[in-house]
């Protein structure tokens, strides 16, 4: 069971997030221009007055999501929200991610439950309006080995897939195999993998089992009827070049108040999408072509034709897939981490050209689960679990006062060297200056010397509690793998096989807008 009386720390103190995105939870005025409303409670009443005023694709967007659970059971509290698309009073709210096997690491998990919560919250609040979760898959990624792995109890398992192309159509052969070296993987895990004939029905099968009873809708951009709704902008971004400049001018005025660009940004924004590749559209000698040459043209009729008839080729990359999720959803906020929310900032400027509302930044929840033994063992040596985010040399100072370890200082000796090194000074300039530069050699050889003495006269302190030292120092490495949050490394695995209610449980904790790390012990 995870102990939902958990330490709540603000992210702030946590030294684990850049100035970005702390300036803007703060809500500084210097990031005011490069966002629309502030993420709070109040802020969506306005939204959904210019989302309901500007959305007009529902019935396309409800038909196209049947088509995609074809063959899935659905969930009632899903099945409802799907059917409640239709009405112009439901608003989305959505994260996204990589299809990254076994869900990759934890914050896959926080992304989600946070879009779940703000939807309940937002509910509440907002009572005669309805708020649907949705989950994007990020489905023509094509950066597989960002996804094909997963760290499980301090090991890294990776899968070498036969195909490449886009994600979500890369095949799930010799999973089976993977899958059963895993220790203790769930059957259910198993079975989404196994049963699917690619990536993104098996992502889309694995998240349907862990939050379809929050009436989480998952929904796959990769689809022909939802592009069609996109293909004025697709023209306005291969052939007129619209967007490029106004990202560009945005990400300079960024980079002038000292923040800098996340996403690079090109004349064009699309790849173009075949079955087993997705290959960047560039522009060479005046033609438009794919290093693969699967797409050249120079005429602009042609690929105008190309477009309408084909949208489903036409993949937006980081710069046009937030503009391309507004167009097809009637969102309201997009969920989102540091880095994700990063690259937002500089795309305000299209929505306002295009006359799309900019949904509300939302940052996801954090958090750090803390194994119940490791707090016992915090506890004895009178470590709050907060003192665990200071920087390694400052926890490391922590567990030597706490443990009242003694710490020769050498200040008088300091002194001493000084006082001595004046008076040999004094002596050399009094019988030959040139001297002077001797002294000073020899001084310096000599605060080395003492230096290093230091160290090791304390190095031999400290390991008179090295067993101790080490406990505490491999607890917080634990927690810190590699230096970093473990919500950006460990698989919920880690934590699911020895206790299945994890996701309900963490789900119980969280608070959609508490902006902090929260630490639960499980």
């Amino acid at each position: 069971m995870l102990d939902c009386q958990n330490n709540s720390i603000p992210l702030n103190q946590t030294n684990q997030f850049g100035r970005l995105f702390l300036d803007y939870i703060s809500n500084s005025d210097k990031l005011k221009p490069f966002f629309g409303a502030f993420p709070v409670l109040e802020s969506f009443s306005h939204q959904m007055d210019e989302k309901k005023a500007s959305f007009k694709n529902r019935k396309v967007l409800h038909d196209a999501l049947l088509k995609q659970y074809e063959g899935l059971e659905l969930h009632p509290k899903v099945e409802k929200n799907v059917a409640l698309l239709l009405n112009e009073n439901t608003f989305t709210i959505t994260t996204g991610h990589q299809l990254c096997l076994a869900t990759g690491p934890m914050y896959f998990i926080y992304k989600i439950l946070t879009v779940i919560k703000l939807a309940e919250e937002l509910k509440t609040k907002y009572s005669s309006n309805e708020f649907v979760p949705v989950f994007w898959m990020a489905t023509e990624d094509h950066d597989l080995e960002e996804i094909n792995h997963f760290y499980l109890f301090g090991k890294k398992y990776e899968w070498q897939p036969n195909n490449k192309g886009a994600s979500g159509k890369v095949q799930t052969d010799g999973l089976k195999d993977f899958f059963a070296n895993v220790p203790d993987c769930p059957t259910w895990l198993v079975e989404a993998y196994c049963s699917s004939s690619n990536l993104a029905e098996a992502t889309r099968k694995m998240v349907n089992h862990l939050f379809a009873e929050y009436g989480l809708v998952i929904i796959d951009g990769d689809d022909k009827a939802l592009k069609s709704l996109f293909v004025d902008h697709i023209k306005a971004d291969l052939i007129d070049q619209k967007y490029s400049p106004i990202v560009k001018a945005t990400s300079e005025e960024l980079e002038k108040i000292g923040y800098k660009a996340q996403a690079f940004v090109r004349d064009r924004n699309f790849f173009y999408l075949t079955e087993n590749a997705r290959t960047r559209i560039d522009a060479v000698n005046n033609e438009l072509q794919t290093t693969n040459n699967e797409l050249q043209t120079t005429n602009n009729e042609l690929l105008s034709s190309e477009i309408e008839e084909h949208p489903e080729r036409f993949s937006p990359n980081v710069i046009l897939r937030p503009l391309y999720q507004e167009t097809i959803l009637p969102n309201l906020a997009y969920i989102g981490g540091p880095g994700e929310l990063a690259y937002w900032f500089q795309l305000k400027g299209i929505f306002d050209a295009e006359k799309i509302p900019f949904p509300i930044l939302f940052p996801r929840k954090f958090a750090t689960i803390v194994p119940q033994n490791a707090k016992e063992k915090l506890t004895s040596a009178r470590i709050e679990i907060q003192e665990l985010f200071q920087t390694e040399d400052q926890f490391k100072g922590l567990l030597l006062e706490k443990l009242q370890v003694e710490k020769f200082e050498f200040e008088n000796e300091g002194i001493i060297i000084h006082s001595l090194k004046e008076a040999l000074q004094t002596k050399a300039t009094k019988a030959d200056k040139s001297l002077v530069a001797a002294v000073e050699a020899e001084m310096a050889k000599i605060n080395k010397g003492v230096s290093d003495l230091e160290k090791r006269l304390n190095k031999a302190l400290e390991s008179k509690h090295e067993t101790e030292l080490n406990k505490l120092q491999n607890i917080r490495k634990k927690l810190f793998p590699e230096g970093g949050l473990q919500e950006r490394s460990d698989n919920f695995l880690n934590f699911y096989i020895k206790n299945p209610t994890l996701i309900s449980e963490i789900y119980q904790a969280f608070e959609a807008f508490e902006f902090q790390m929260e630490c639960i012990i499980n």
